[in-house]
């Protein structure tokens, strides 16, 4: 991997957003952390993320009011959807409103990094 592609986690879960930090940096990728929305939604307006994977409850606000926002700003972000709580309605609205994917946790570390290499692969490729 040349670039070191920036990811934005948000889980207000501290084990969940850790766990999620120490497998992305370990693998190369650069890595904030934010544990409400409104936070992750202030760190994507000061810096651009390749990708932000965010929980869909948060304790301020839904994952997918985050997921909009973020698309808002800017139509080609790409945001992944964590959720202890997938139903074919949240996985459809979520595509709907531009997520890549919706992934169910509990997940594996290879889970992760498998949707990322797959995800910044079409981006190199569309970039």
């Amino acid at each position: 991997m040349g670039e070191k592609f920036t990811i934005l986690v948000i889980d207000d879960e501290p084990i969940v957003g850790d766990a999620l930090m120490t497998v992305l940096s370990d693998n190369g990728y650069e890595v904030a952390v934010a544990r409400t929305g409104r936070e992750g939604l202030d760190k994507t307006s000061k810096q651009k993320f390749d990708v932000t994977i965010t929980d869909l409850r948060l304790s301020d606000m839904m994952g997918i009011d985050v997921l909009r926002c973020i698309r808002e700003k800017d139509p080609c972000s790409r945001v992944i959807i964590i959720t202890a709580y997938s139903t074919p309605e949240i996985v459809s609205e979520s595509k709907k409103l531009g997520a890549i994917d919706v992934l169910d946790k509990p997940f594996s570390p290879s889970d992760v990094l498998g949707l990322l290499n797959k995800t910044l692969c079409k981006k190199d490729l569309t970039s």
